[in-house]
């Protein structure tokens, strides 16, 4: 049963965890907090005289019964900063959220990773996120992102098909998904026992100043950030940052040197802000783990076959491509691609070969 007050405290949505704690501290409980406040009491909090009359009067818009309304609706729980189930990892922030809402279940985040990117994804990046996201979730890891298009979509996608368990953090109410597009992979999320995180106020629409407290929250909630592709200014880079001033590990997969727009990545792992990343055990290593499966070499391949994987690794390629990037007559392209997919180190989508 949600707590009605600690409930109407977190719809007004006024309160940091400084704040929560010195409010709790000085009344003793979130109810007679919310009866005995007063603007003076918000001043001495440090809110500016002009904020306090503008949330004064939101105040007197909130309505516990429409509250109520939206929860049942959605299967909202809330939880606060000081409950059992409040995400361990997070709760280590001095800046975490007072008031979690969630829909769906909260997993244990004890085996948990990060991963994000950008919007604007390549084919590369979309490969590497898929395949990397893959194995993660095959050794049983909890994946966190924040929804966007891009390599945060594919991050979930890829777990929810393997069954793994994924959590989104949005930048608006938990009931507001963001973008549009992305709702039914929000309610795969849910079935897949997975399950949706904000720290706004229900209802509250999407703002860009809203993404840097998500972008917190997606590097805190985990031991570890993972950037598969992003730009030197992108919110993945920003993302990792945060990671890091939280002392928590940042991973981080190279880019073409050709890929300037793309080059955040690269930018991490030169200035040492990021482990560099080419399979999961780069990973699991940092972690103090193994996996139980085998990981393929440059040595498992023979100098045909490296250099038919070199001519794949940026883009993918038809056989009639291969033959002319390479001094190989068709029948022998078509002997490597099979020795390859033997392998499984390349796979045939439609009319051309990708790297797996």
């Amino acid at each position: 049963m949600v707590d009605e007050y600690c409930l109407l405290w977190a719809q007004w949505g006024i309160l940091n965890l400084r704040q929560s704690e010195l409010l709790l501290s000085f009344f003793g409980s979130f109810e007679k907090a919310w009866k005995k406040v007063t603007p003076e009491f918000l001043r001495q909090l440090g809110m500016r005289p002009s904020k306090i009359q503008r949330v004064f009067e939101e105040r007197k818009s909130l309505s516990l019964n429409t509250i109520f309304q939206t929860i049942d609706h959605f299967n909202i729980q809330l939880y606060c900063y000081k409950d059992d189930v409040y995400p361990h990892f997070l709760r280590q922030l001095p800046t975490a959220p007072p008031f979690l809402f969630v829909r769906g279940r909260l997993p244990s985040f004890h085996k948990s990773i990060s991963v994000v990117g950008t919007r604007a994804i390549t084919h590369y990046g979309k490969r590497i996120t898929q395949r990397l996201t893959s194995d993660l979730v095959s050794e049983g890891f909890v994946i966190v992102s924040g929804l966007a298009l891009g390599v945060d979509s594919i991050a979930h996608k890829s777990t929810v098909q393997l069954g793994g368990v994924t959590v989104a953090v949005f930048g608006s109410g938990v009931d507001e998904i963001c973008p549009r597009t992305n709702h039914r992979l929000a309610q795969e999320i849910l079935d897949s026992n997975g399950a949706l995180i904000s720290a706004y106020p229900l209802g509250t629409l999407p703002a860009s100043f809203h993404f840097p407290q998500r972008n917190e929250i997606v590097a805190g909630l985990t031991k570890g950030t993972l950037v598969t592709e992003g730009g030197i200014k992108s919110g993945a880079l920003i993302t990792a940052r945060l990671a890091l001033e939280s002392n928590r590990e940042v991973f981080a997969v190279p880019s073409s040197v050709t890929q300037l727009a793309l080059s955040g990545t690269n930018h991490l792992i030169r200035k040492g802000e990021a482990k560099l990343v080419e399979n999961i055990d780069h990973i699991l290593d940092d972690f103090g783990m193994r996996s139980g499966k085998k990981t393929i070499h440059a040595q498992d391949f023979d100098k045909d076959e490296r250099h038919i994987l070199e001519k794949l690794s940026l883009e993918p390629k038809t056989i009639d491509q291969l033959f002319a990037e390479t001094e190989f007559n068709i029948p022998r392209l078509s002997e490597l691609l099979i020795y390859l997919q033997l392998k499984n180190a390349v796979a045939q989508q439609g009319d051309k070969w990708v790297l797996n």
